[in-house]
């Protein structure tokens, strides 16, 4: 189910490589938002919306019917903090993108927003409270569960909630992650941005620091940040599997073969959106592949992945499951093993065509 949006041109998507530095860092290094990265109008949004938008609102749709649980929490979300950040998305989808939605009032008592890609109407009380959905086409299965999960069903990318007590506890209280990347809505939900992050290797991750991260992005900002990623999937929703290098049956499978390369890199902007008043904080991710020939074409971004991935830690490497892969990654990427396969297959061509006289 696409909509109307097969009708609706939209721009090319943003173009991201956060590895300029040539270094692996696990640490926020956050930018201010809105900073210049060469993507024009879409470098100020926190709602990127681009001609790839029918193929992230499937993912969504197709994660939801697998099970909607599996991909949407919540959990001692407040009433106030979560209508401060409805009115946040509305407000924003209709001041970055006035052509795409539209906000009228249907009532004295009602709100509707309508969104001329998924050609769907949300209708909200004055609290912002979900009352339905008006549409032409199929309804989805299942259906919007609230009023989140039907504004994250007309945007492009995932969101994710963090609150904080006045006593200084800090959790994950909303999570709507259809493009997971290896880590898992329902684990999470909950648990405070220091347990979220524990298994990451090489993060400065003392309660100080979190406690220090989690005021900054609650009472300062906004901000951007990025994470990247090496993937053998081209999919969106890499929901927790093995990965590359783990034990068992499908270690094979998802170890990099450099003789049938299939490598992507993975890159997530993240917003982070304060709600001091609240205490509370809203993270947008909003995801993009990029295969990773066209990157072993370009020397100056080549050059910085292999930098990145020598850089690499053991800990590291083990954390990206890449402790068996980044020598023939790296390989690949710096064409040696181009010229061996190639020497490989002449020699083989030439051995069969002697046996055949």
């Amino acid at each position: 189910m696409t909509g109307a949006s097969e009708n609706t041109p939209l721009p090319h998507a943003a173009s991201y490589f956060p590895l300029q530095d040539g270094i692996y860092d696990v640490n926020p290094a956050l930018k201010d938002f809105g900073v210049d990265l060469g993507n024009t109008a879409a470098d100020q949004q926190v709602f990127q919306l681009d001609e790839n938008f029918t193929v992230y609102r499937q993912v969504k749709l197709d994660a939801r019917q697998e099970r909607l649980s599996k991909y949407y929490r919540t959990q001692m979300l407040s009433t106030e903090v979560l209508t401060s950040i409805l009115r946040f998305i509305i407000e924003r989808l209709t001041l970055e993108h006035p052509d795409l939605f539209q906000l009228n009032s249907q009532s004295e008592k009602d709100i509707a927003l309508y969104c001329k890609l998924t050609d769907e109407t949300l209708v909200f009380d004055q609290k912002l409270r979900f009352i339905k959905v008006e549409r032409n086409g199929p309804a989805p299965s299942p259906d919007y569960h609230d009023a989140l999960d039907a504004l994250a069903c007309q945007i492009q990318e995932d969101m994710v909630i963090i609150s904080k007590s006045p006593f200084g506890r800090d959790w994950l209280a909303a999570v709507h992650l259809c493009q997971a990347n290896n880590w898992a809505a329902e684990e999470k939900i909950g648990q405070s941005f220091q347990s979220i992050h524990e298994p990451v290797a090489g993060i400065h991750n003392s309660k100080r620091d979190a406690e220090a991260i989690v005021n900054t992005i609650v009472k300062k900002g906004p901000f951007l940040r990025f994470v990247w990623d090496l993937t053998p999937e081209a999919n969106l929703n890499q929901h927790p599997r093995p990965c590359l290098s783990s034990t068992g049956s499908k270690e094979k499978k998802r170890r990099f073969d450099p003789h049938h390369p299939s490598l992507y890199l993975r890159v997530e902007r993240q917003v982070l959106w304060p709600f001091p008043e609240q205490q509370a904080a809203l993270f947008t991710i909003r995801t993009y592949l990029t295969n990773c020939y066209q990157i072993r074409d370009n020397k100056e971004q080549n050059e910085q992945l292999v930098s990145a991935l020598n850089s690499m830690t053991k800990e590291q490497l083990k954390y990206k499951c890449l402790n068996k892969n980044r020598k023939p990654v790296v390989e690949w990427l710096t064409g040696m093993y181009s010229g061996k396969k190639a020497n490989q297959t002449l020699k083989k061509a030439i051995h069969y065509l002697y046996r055949k006289r």
